[in-house]
């Protein structure tokens, strides 16, 4: 027990008392100290030098957005004055612009999605059905080494040579294919150097003789190549030749890079054709012989050894030096223990014939497959240029015929979908506004804000030399929601000065004027907060940068227009309204019967 009070004194008044409030003071008041002068010097000494840097900095940008917003309020009200003044003026622009929208809209090329360059790609490698392993890393080897020997903008190549069974998802893969995946550097990876690289690889390959190559990059959000043409039809013989002049024909179009077809030379295969008279002479069983030519070929399995938890088979049947050729397979003798030994090639056909190199069926019908990338060129005005090509060069017969599928497919379904999605959004929005200004009018009036917006997207596309795709259609889906903003503010505005008994024009001069600076500045901060989007930094920028410039070029188009267009609008439209409304009433006032004995006069409407 001494022992015990002992220690506790020691604890509380040695180690908690005397240690902790040495330590508190060594360690914890100079922290608090060293935090609070930290606090007191950047309160008094980096702050002021911040916000004097940041003054020097802004100066001139401020005076300059100054500047500009001062001639906006100066200028403004006379444009708002004069289109008020002169309405058929502002509806033949509106009228104009929006056929411009359309005609350039219309003049767009398409594509699925731009095409992104990651840095990395594959260069597929074809030699004829049938080279072996090692004749086909003798032939690749030399390139292998030229291209590690020059190693401009790349990183790193691996080699496959041959095919892993277990994983090969094409029918055209074997010994006689291998594959170069190329990846440049961190500093090389722009459209143009990927670009570069891959014409070094494809005039190298060129000068193989019997070698097919083409270029394979990774594809975001489809699996499918950029052209796809599929030719249908029963007869394999008849698919592989209109397959080959069509691959000719799209090999001459200058768009079109790594054309290949998929009904290419099959695998070498020895072909027996039994004689059944002569079998039947012979007395022999046509399915007894070909069971035995097969098991000499292939072997059978005899028996099984057991190793250990293992049993491996073991399989019969000639050495090779007895069935390597087709001779050898033609003597094999097909009675064993017969009295007379009867020879294959006396009772069937033995030939050295072609396989085919696979089958595809599509809804039932065989089709052969080319397959190419883009080179230049949009996907619409490639898949424009093959439909064009392929019907006037070749005369097709009665049982084939060719479709168009791929990427461009898979496009015109998106396109039907985007287009039915752009058409609901306009819908919803249209309905909202309808409830919170409990008008079918004033919506209306706003809606015109969206066309106007679309002049600016499609010609900044065409200025840009940019396709229409998936993202810029998601982009125009995205601005249909945000230029209206700028009319709700602007009509909304109206209504309340109108409810105060404001006149009309008065009220939309005035509600021009004040609502000005706010559209702006909206607009402006906006089109900032796009803009490193649109500029097209870092990787995957080519999937961005259409959607922000689709949205930032319709929102300017849209602000500047919609200031002039809108009010105007507003003012054809409600003086439409009330003179309508006046015919009524008098209309209403003529038609109404009177009491007897009253006058017109009397009668109060």
């Amino acid at each position: 027990a001494p022992f015990v009070f002992a220690f506790g004194l020691v604890y509380v008044f040695v180690i908690r008392f005397l240690i902790g409030t040495i330590l508190e003071w060594v360690i914890g008041k100079p922290m608090v100290l060293a935090v609070m002068g930290f606090a007191s010097f950047t309160r008094g000494v980096l702050v002021p030098i911040v916000s004097i840097v940041f003054r020097v900095v802004m100066w001139v940008p401020s005076k300059l957005v100054g500047a500009a917003l001062s001639f906006a309020n100066g200028a403004y009200p006379k444009v708002l004055r004069g289109a008020l003044a002169h309405p058929g003026v502002v509806v033949v622009l509106m009228a104009v612009c929006i056929w411009f929208a359309w005609d350039a809209g219309t003049s767009l090329e398409s594509e699925l999605l731009p095409e992104v360059h990651q840095g990395e790609f594959t260069v597929e490698v074809q030699l004829p059905v049938g080279t072996p392993l090692y004749e086909t890393e003798r032939i690749i080897a030399p390139v292998e080494r030229a291209i590690l020997a020059e190693r401009d903008h790349i990183a790193s190549l691996i080699l496959t040579v041959g095919y892993d069974s277990a994983n090969s998802t094409r029918s055209d893969e074997g010994e006689h294919s291998a594959r170069f995946k190329v990846v440049l550097d961190e500093d090389s990876r722009s459209a143009e150097v990927e670009e570069a690289v891959i014409e070094r690889l494809r005039e190298r390959f060129n000068g193989i003789p019997d070698l097919e190559a083409r270029v394979v990059r990774p594809v975001l959000f489809s699996s499918k190549m950029p052209i796809e043409v599929e030719i249908y039809g029963t007869d394999l013989d008849l698919l592989r030749e209109y397959g080959l002049q069509a691959k000719a024909v799209m090999e001459r179009l200058p768009g079109l890079a790594d054309v290949e077809t998929t009904l290419r030379q099959g695998a070498p295969e020895v072909q027996i054709v039994y004689d059944r008279d002569k079998l039947a002479l012979y007395g022999l069983n046509i399915s007894t012989v070909a069971r035995h030519v097969r098991d000499k070929v292939k072997g059978f399995e005899a028996t099984r050894f057991n190793l250990t938890d293992r049993r491996i088979p073991i399989l019969v049947r000639l050495q090779m030096d007895d069935r390597e050729t087709v001779e050898d397979i033609a003597a094999l003798i097909v009675n064993p223990g017969g009295e007379r030994p009867i020879r294959l090639s006396a009772v069937a056909a033995v030939t050295l014939g072609e396989g085919p190199s696979e089958v595809r069926r599509v809804d039932g019908s065989r089709v052969a497959l080319i397959q190419a990338n883009l080179h230049q060129g949009s996907l619409s005005a490639a898949a424009v240029s093959i439909r064009t090509a392929l019907q006037n060069e070749i005369v097709w017969p009665a049982q084939l015929g060719f479709a168009i599928r791929g990427q461009s497919e898979e496009w015109e379904r998106s396109q039907r979908s985007l287009v039915l999605a752009l058409g609901l959004s306009l819908f919803m929005v249209y309905v909202i506004m309808a409830v919170q200004f409990e008008s079918l009018i004033h919506p209306l009036v706003i809606m015109t804000t969206i066309p106007l917006a679309f002049v600016g997207t499609f010609l900044a596309l065409k200025l840009l030399g940019m396709n229409l795709s998936v993202v810029v259609f998601l982009g125009m889906i995205m601005l249909a929601g945000i230029v209206v903003n700028n009319a709700i503010v602007l009509i909304d505005y109206i209504n309340t000065l109108r409810a105060r008994g404001v006149e009309k024009t008065e009220a939309i001069m005035t509600a021009g004027t004040v609502r000005l600076r706010p559209i702006l500045m909206t607009t402006a901060t906006t089109v900032l907060g796009l803009l490193p989007l649109a500029l097209g930094i870092g990787d995957g920028a080519e999937l961005r940068a259409p959607m922000a410039i689709a949205v930032i070029s319709g929102l300017l188009t849209s602000t500047a227009l919609t200031l002039i267009v809108i009010p105007t609008i507003y003012s054809l439209l409600d003086g439409m309204v009330a003179w309508l409304a006046g015919a009524r009433t008098k209309r209403d006032r003529t038609s109404s019967p009177l009491a007897p004995g009253a006058s017109i006069d009397s009668v109060t409407p």
